[in-house]
């Protein structure tokens, strides 16, 4: 076992020991759920592919005392790449069916495609700007990204990564502060409309 596995391990045991503790047990099936879906290891041969998702679930358990609904956050920090990466054979519907409605729309905030679908990309941040959990949990996500790009990606590709943070991300989270306490409730009210499955409206999604 290398190092960065040990660690990785180590971390592991620490989150289910936590969440157990906290009576977290959706957050708890969600990092099951995601960690079957994500085995072996990634490009370096070393680092387990689960290791990203349970990163930013780390990051996000740092600013629980401060958010409305820590188990839910925790629990869509795990599944965010879900229908991104497996979207052929987990659906925004078979996520509602085990994890319920709220957590599957704010899963579905969080992916910018799935099944060759890409959103708008002012449609995507718009979508995030609305839901305080799905801004969160995407900035955790970057701020992993931004830890660990260096070796991974190219100098160019690394600039790209900063720019959209300044660009698009701080515009995004800034509305979650002001947002009322009903709109809060409601943000995982995602339209019907995008669901997977049906059409998407042309104007704000392409082919990826």
């Amino acid at each position: 076992m290398t190092e960065i596995q040990a660690r990785h391990t180590k971390q592991l045991s620490v989150m289910r020991g936590y969440l157990d503790g906290r009576g977290f047990y959706l957050a708890a099936d969600a990092l099951e759920f995601v960690r079957q879906l994500e085995q072996g290891t990634r490009k370096d041969g070393e680092t387990p592919r689960f290791h990203h998702q349970l990163s930013i679930a780390r990051l996000v358990r740092t600013v629980d005392p401060h958010l409305r609904n820590p188990e839910q956050a925790l629990a869509a920090a795990f599944l965010h790449d879900v229908l991104e990466d497996h979207g052929s054979a987990v659906t925004r519907e078979a996520l509602e069916e085990r994890f319920g409605r709220d957590l599957a729309n704010i899963v579905w905030r969080l992916s910018k495609k799935s099944n060759g679908l890409v959103k708008d990309y002012n449609l995507y941040f718009d979508e995030l700007a609305k839901c305080p959990t799905a801004s969160v949990v995407k900035l955790a996500d970057r701020a992993h990204n931004l830890q660990t790009m260096q070796g991974v990606f190219d100098y160019a590709k690394q600039a790209a990564y900063v720019r959209e943070v300044e660009e698009w991300f701080y515009r995004s989270s800034e509305p979650t502060r002001s947002l009322s306490r009903h709109r809060v409730r409601g943000c995982a009210d995602v339209s019907r409309r995008s669901s997977l499955g049906s059409k998407p409206p042309a104007q704000r999604w392409g082919r990826g």
